[in-house]
C-alpha cells in the first residue's frame, strides 16, 4: 500500500501530497530507497476532492512501480552511478581493479551528465558526451618529465646517491632511479632530483603535458560503465529501458566506418 502524506503551506493550505511506495531490499540485503512521486493539488479543489484524487493517483503510481513502467522522478545519474559502483564493490561482482577503473571513468562522466535525472537521460546526451571525450585535451593528465641530460653522471660527479635523494624527498628509490635513467616521471620526482643537483628543473628535464583526445577504446569503456549503471536502474524499475543502447559510439580500431550502434558486443562482465 502506498504511503500518502499531506504537504501544507505555512498558512495551513493543502498544496500537494507526497507518495511513497516501498521497494523492499536489494541484492545486498539493504533497504532500497522507495519510489516517490508528488501529486499537486489544484487551488480550486476541496480538500475532500483532493484527497480522493491523490489516493487514485497513488494507486495507479504503485501499480506502475510494481509493473516496472515508472521511474523515480528525482533520482539523478551522478548519485545513482556512485550507488551502483558501491553496490558492485560490496557484492564483489567485479574485480577490485575494475572498481578502481569505474571510479576513474566516473570522474569524467559525472561532471557531464551527473546532474541529469535518470528519467530524463536521452541518447543525444550520451552522444554529446562521447563526442566531447573524443576532443583534444580530454586526457588532461598532469605533466610528466624526462631527463634531457646524463643525470647518473651528474650524481656521480657530485657524489650524490639515489638513496639519499629518496630519503630527503620522501619518494621511493625506484622512482628516483627511474628519473635518473631517463624514464617519464612525475613533476615531484623531477623536482627532487633537480633540487638535489642544484639545477633548474628546465635544465635537467623536458616537461610535456598530454592534451591528446581519448582513444575510441577508452570512450567505449566510459560507455560500458554508463550502460552498466542504466542496466541496474532498469532492473530496479527506475527507468523503463537502458537508453545507452540507443547511443552511438566512435568506431573502434577494428571497425570500419565513422559510427556504429552502441551496445553491440559491449557488456559488463
Amino acid at each position: 500500500m502506498a504511503n500518502i502524506q499531506e504537504r501544507r503551506s505555512k498558512d495551513g493550505k493543502l498544496i500537494s501530497y507526497s507518495i511513497r511506495v516501498h521497494r523492499g531490499r536489494g541484492p545486498d540485503g539493504k533497504q532500497l530507497k522507495p519510489w516517490t512521486a508528488t501529486f499537486e493539488v489544484s487551488p480550486t479543489w476541496t480538500e475532500k476532492s483532493a484527497k480522493k484524487k491523490a489516493e487514485a493517483f497513488a494507486a495507479t503510481f504503485e501499480k506502475e512501480c510494481r509493473e516496472g513502467v515508472t521511474s523515480d522522478s528525482r533520482q539523478k545519474f551522478g548519485p545513482y552511478c556512485e550507488y551502483v559502483i558501491d553496490l558492485k564493490e560490496r557484492l564483489r561482482t567485479v574485480k577490485h581493479s575494475t572498481i578502481s577503473s569505474y571510479r576513474d571513468l566516473a570522474t569524467r562522466i559525472i561532471p557531464a551528465i551527473g546532474h541529469i535525472k535518470l528519467k530524463d537521460l536521452r541518447a543525444d546526451h550520451l552522444n554529446d558526451l562521447y563526442a566531447a571525450l573524443s576532443q583534444n585535451g580530454t586526457r588532461k593528465r598532469k605533466p610528466r618529465a624526462t631527463a634531457k641530460t646524463d643525470l647518473a653522471a651528474q650524481l656521480k660527479a657530485r657524489k650524490i646517491t639515489r638513496v639519499g635523494i629518496a630519503k630527503g624527498s620522501g619518494l621511493s628509490e625506484r622512482i628516483i632511479s627511474a628519473a635518473v635513467k631517463g624514464e617519464s616521471v612525475s613533476m615531484e620526482a623531477a623536482k627532487a632530483v633537480s633540487d638535489a643537483l642544484n639545477m633548474k628543473l628546465e635544465d635537467a628535464f623536458e616537461v610535456k603535458g598530454d592534451d591528446r583526445p581519448l582513444s575510441a577504446k577508452t570512450v567505449i569503456e566510459h560507455h560500458r560503465l554508463i550502460s552498466t549503471v542504466l542496466d541496474q536502474a532498469e532492473k530496479e524499475g527506475l527507468v523503463p529501458f537502458n537508453v545507452a543502447r540507443k547511443a552511438m559510439l566512435p568506431h573502434s580500431p577494428k571497425e570500419r566506418g565513422s559510427l556504429f550502434p552502441a551496445g553491440r558486443g559491449y557488456c559488463d562482465s
